[in-house]
């Protein structure tokens, strides 16, 4: 079957009601760790099918997990050709289609990756998280309460490891001798976030690409023994939210991360090591294109019968939406529910009740306490539209957008191949 048919077939499976619903139990992106951990003859969990690694020999004593943050099935393809990692690992590896998870936003994939769990057992179901016993938003990543002002604190009333309620996975790779390490930029190293989701892994903090690649290759040839490396690569990301998925800043972001990965793990790799490494290049989530300003929004906030739908805080105020821009959650007083689902609905959003998610398992095969917790009463979405409110100014100019359940936003490709059949 091609690429194209597989891609095809997933989508099939996988799509409801023009929403693509993450395959968990089998080709998805939260069984990228465990699949990795699997090569070593780690079991961490749940793994992808055995086709994904069908022609990689499986005698490897390391793996490397490289990350293009945003790097989407459909880019993978229609890029490839022109960069010669990417052409190499479709021509001598295995690429198979993933689907992200949902929301296909960083927070939650980068989570699932650490954790090797999905959202609806590690609670981050996008950037924002609510801590409803706290009546506040925390942002997962900065650790930070979401738009504390200048003279509040913005330390969250809880640690990072009880925002994220999942164990990371490297202990239990290193309780199997195999040494761990994640490699990514230094100011994203060492925070609170950091700390808690890469407990037992060695932070190895880089200044960029080229540098990272650099430490990926010194790493492989000093490490003594099985090792498990994760790089994450944030550059293409950042490019396409602020110019767009097919800019200029976008290309030369991933030629820049292809030739610095290149050069460092076939042209400049001894041939020994690579011969025993195993590497995987994968991404969290695609992207779409969305007219940059107000045009390209849905405020919710805008919606009356929304605004008088949404609970209230103690103090009387609206409680602010969570999630992701593109796949967001609102509370609703007792009662409101229709009503807001059917205004939202009036503006062409897709609306899911918390019973819907989780009959779907969007977040996850099984709902959790944590799921309970933190999953709104009505999620929506919108095909054409970034879902904003008033203190989301920052997203209303961005072009380039994800976390929605779109099959350019939910399909990845996972990439396999020895090293030494890249050389």
């Amino acid at each position: 079957m091609s690429h194209t048919d597989q891609a095809a077939a997933l989508l099939d499976r996988q799509t409801r009601d023009r929403l693509v619903v993450p395959d968990y139990e089998g080709y998805c992106f939260a069984n990228v760790p465990g699949t990795a951990a699997d090569a070593l003859g780690v079991d961490i969990g749940r793994s992808l099918p055995s086709k994904a690694l069908a022609s990689v020999e499986s005698d490897i004593s390391h793996v490397v997990v490289v990350l293009l943050d945003g790097l989407g099935w459909h880019r993978f393809h229609r890029d490839g050709e022109d960069h010669r990692l990417l052409a190499r690992l479709a021509d001598r590896g295995t690429v198979t289609p993933l689907t992200a998870v949902t929301p296909s936003s960083t927070a939650s994939a980068i989570t699932t990756m650490h954790t090797g769990a999905p959202p609806a057992q590690h609670g981050v179901f996008g950037w924002d998280v609510r801590l409803p016993d706290h009546e506040t938003v925390v942002e997962a990543f900065p650790h930070e309460i979401r738009s504390a002002g200048e003279t509040d604190d913005p330390t969250p009333p809880v640690s990072s490891d009880e925002v994220v309620c999942a164990d990371p996975v490297y202990p239990a790779l290193e309780a199997a001798g195999v040494d761990t390490a994640v490699v990514q930029s230094a100011d994203t190293l060492g925070t609170a976030y950091a700390d808690a989701t890469f407990e037992g892994a060695t932070q190895v903090p880089v200044d960029d690409v080229v540098h990272g690649a650099t430490a990926l290759r010194e790493r492989l040839e000093s490490v003594d023994g099985p090792s498990y490396t994760y790089c994450y690569v944030s550059d293409l990301d950042s490019a396409s939210h602020d110019y767009g998925t097919d800019s200029g800043a976008y290309h030369d972001a991933l030629a820049t991360a292809t030739r610095a990965l290149s050069r460092a793990l076939y042209d400049d790799l001894d041939s020994a090591t690579a011969d025993e490494t195993l590497l995987v290049l994968t991404a969290d989530h695609g992207f779409v294109d969305f007219e940059p300003g107000p045009e390209g929004c849905l405020d919710v906030f805008a919606i009356d019968a929304v605004t008088e739908s949404l609970a209230r805080t103690s103090s009387g105020d609206p409680v602010r939406p969570w999630g992701d821009y593109r796949f967001l959650h609102l509370a609703v007083r007792d009662g409101a529910v229709d009503r807001a689902r059917r205004a939202l609905e009036a503006y062409g959003a897709t609306v899911l009740t918390r019973e819907g998610v989780r009959d779907w398992g969007c977040f996850g095969p099984e709902a959790s306490p944590v799921f309970d917790r933190r999953c709104g009463d009505l999620v929506c979405t919108h095909p054409d539209l970034k879902l904003v409110y008033p203190s989301a100014e920052s997203i209303v100019p961005k072009t380039g957008m994800h976390g929605g359940p779109t099959p350019r936003e939910m399909l990845v490709p996972f990439a396999a191949a020895r090293l030494s059949n890249l050389q």
